[in-house]
């Protein structure tokens, strides 16, 4: 007879809630395990909408937690600021009693980087943050300066959709290298294309040192004026690992091996934005919710292994396209292999569009997918590993 598993999962985004769905309704696991999800907010967030509820072209990036949620998983309202691996605990920022667990996901997400000196920037993480720069779109005079820092994927469909929605506002996006250089040839034309056509001027190799007030300054020392600045640049994770003791890297993402455990902490799995696995099964993986969620259906996996005594395995996860929402009236979407090198071939304008938007909705598709019915979601499996000659 199995011991009853307490598990607990911090972070309730794409990785959190898929590994949550998939342990929370395990028939083999039926009343052996108990299932709790840690979020600092009640509600699950579409994070790849967050540019939409910005500009003003979708009210909210936010589903009732409820509806994605498996309902043997119970939701603790919180933030998580301390793990200790030794007592198997979590402990929180408001003086509640520790949560005790037997296995621990650990899937907080990430966020961006906020500017590097200076104030008056915003940001794209979470709900809040898209929702404070929606009226500050709006009241902008016509001809006033919309700066996004960063040229990833994430700068590029905020600029594209603050333009057309704002089409009395002039958007610039800037970028220390070059925009779209991860696309095919033909994709990147597309998209460059697409970009100018909405208005958004296109700065590459320029690094933003400083953003104060309606003023950005470049590395250069050049100074540019910007009524509002939107800071997408970079990636920061969470402090979580790194004040819990546990192993990280230099920027602050778990360290785990091959099956998503830490090393140290067998009982202690890791899924999404915020952990880094091996070269050997991870090098080519980029944060996306593409590969959060079967990172988080891998650990659960490896969790369920664990308590009915059978070995983890390794972690195989690839991709199949790359999808860039251009506005709502265009969209690129780039073929690309399993290891994330572009195909030659890329579809784009309404087409696009269409395709990027049905995979928006698939992703919670997907997550309600497994909700419904334990071990329904699959992914396509890495690139094959190259023997040494």
């Amino acid at each position: 007879m199995i011991a009853h598993q307490r598990i607990v999962v911090i972070g309730a985004g794409y990785a959190g809630v898929m590994a949550a769905n998939r342990l929370a309704g395990n028939k083999d696991l039926a009343g052996q395990i108990g299932v709790t999800v840690i979020n600092p907010f009640p509600d699950f967030v579409e994070r790849i909408r967050l540019h939409q509820v910005a500009a003003g072209s979708r009210a909210a990036a936010s589903v009732p937690m409820e509806t994605v949620l498996h309902p043997q998983a119970t939701l603790v309202v919180g933030q998580a600021t301390r793990i200790d691996p030794h007592a198997h605990t979590v402990h929180f920022d408001d003086g509640r009693a520790p949560l005790k667990y037997d296995f621990l996901v650990y899937a907080p997400g990430s966020t961006s980087q906020p500017a590097p000196s200076g104030s008056g920037s915003y940001a794209l993480q979470d709900a809040e943050s898209a929702t404070r720069l929606r009226p500050e779109l709006e009241q902008l005079a016509p001809g006033g300066v919309v700066s996004v820092i960063g040229g990833g994927l994430t700068g590029i469909e905020a600029a594209a959709e603050i333009a057309e929605a704002h089409p009395r506002l002039t958007v610039r996006l800037v970028s220390r290298g070059q925009i779209g250089a991860d696309l095919s040839d033909g994709g990147r034309r597309a998209l460059l294309k697409r970009l100018r056509e909405v208005g958004v001027q296109l700065m590459e190799g320029r690094r933003v040192e400083r953003s104060e007030g309606q003023q950005i300054t470049l590395s250069d020392g050049t100074s540019m004026a910007s009524d509002c600045t939107v800071w997408t640049a970079g990636f920061a994770a969470p402090d979580l690992a790194r004040v819990s003791g546990l192993a990280t890297d230099a920027d602050g993402r778990l360290l785990v091996d091959s099956a998503l455990a830490c090393p140290e902490f067998p009982e202690i799995f890791g899924a999404g934005d915020a952990v880094r696995a091996p070269d050997a099964v991870a090098a080519h993986l980029r944060m996306s919710c593409a590969m959060a969620m079967p990172m988080g259906a891998h650990a659960a996996d490896n969790i369920s292994a664990r308590i009915r005594q059978r070995d983890p395995q390794e972690l195989s996860a690839g991709f199949l396209l790359r999808c860039v929402s251009l506005g709502r009236k265009s969209g690129l979407v780039q073929p690309v292999r399993a290891d994330d090198t572009p195909r030659r071939l890329a579809l784009s304008h309404r087409t696009g569009a269409l395709v990027k938007e049905q995979v928006c909705r698939m992703t919670l598709t997907w997550i309600r997918g497994e909700r419904r019915r334990s071990g329904s979601y699959s992914w396509p499996r890495g690139p094959r590993a190259v023997s040494a000659q």
